[in-house]
């Protein structure tokens, strides 16, 4: 299982244990998998959860860099327009979307959730292809999410409980 799938899982089990209403959605690579010639819409995001009455978007994104966070793979955005596009526009229509990044270092992983306006943020201050771990943590868009204990979960219900958007 490669490191973003891991991530999505540990997001899974987190969002078991939050009294919340949530579902996957489904990959365009996950629906190619199963069907020979399938034509899949663009997702928004991997994950949308109802809690308390507010709907909540939530794209999950993990890197094994230990000083930054790539906004670019090449040429291709690590974080696609149309799901940065659909964060903000569920947040016009009152509800909350997160970016989830989680740098992935053994035994010390840590996760930031990060607002659409952060993400955008982060885009325009960009002077490199990346931003670094500490850009992001010092972000007043950001938010670092508690990791919970074994079997690695993260404390959503806190996240989701913040009364307005970072």
């Amino acid at each position: 299982m490669d490191t973003g799938k891991k991530f999505e899982a540990e997001i899974r089990a987190s969002l078991k244990s939050v009294n919340c209403f949530w579902f996957r959605i489904q990959d365009t690579n996950d629906v190619s998998r199963f069907v020979n010639k399938a034509i899949a819409e663009k997702q928004p995001a991997d994950f949308m959860a109802v809690y308390k009455g507010k709907p909540i978007l939530i794209e999950c994104k993990t890197s094994r860099r230990l000083k930054s966070f790539p906004l670019y793979y090449g040429n291709t955005p690590s974080i696609p327009k149309h799901q940065i596009q659909a964060a903000v526009k569920i947040e016009r229509n009152g509800g909350t979307g997160f970016f989830l990044l989680r740098r992935d270092k053994p035994r010390k992983k840590r996760v930031w959730a990060v607002s659409p306006e952060g993400i955008i943020q982060l885009h325009k201050k960009a002077t490199k292809k990346s931003v670094t771990w500490e850009e992001i943590d010092k972000s007043p868009h950001s938010f670092e999410v508690k990791r919970l204990s074994a079997p690695v979960r993260w404390d959503l219900e806190k996240l989701f409980k913040l009364r307005q958007p970072l």
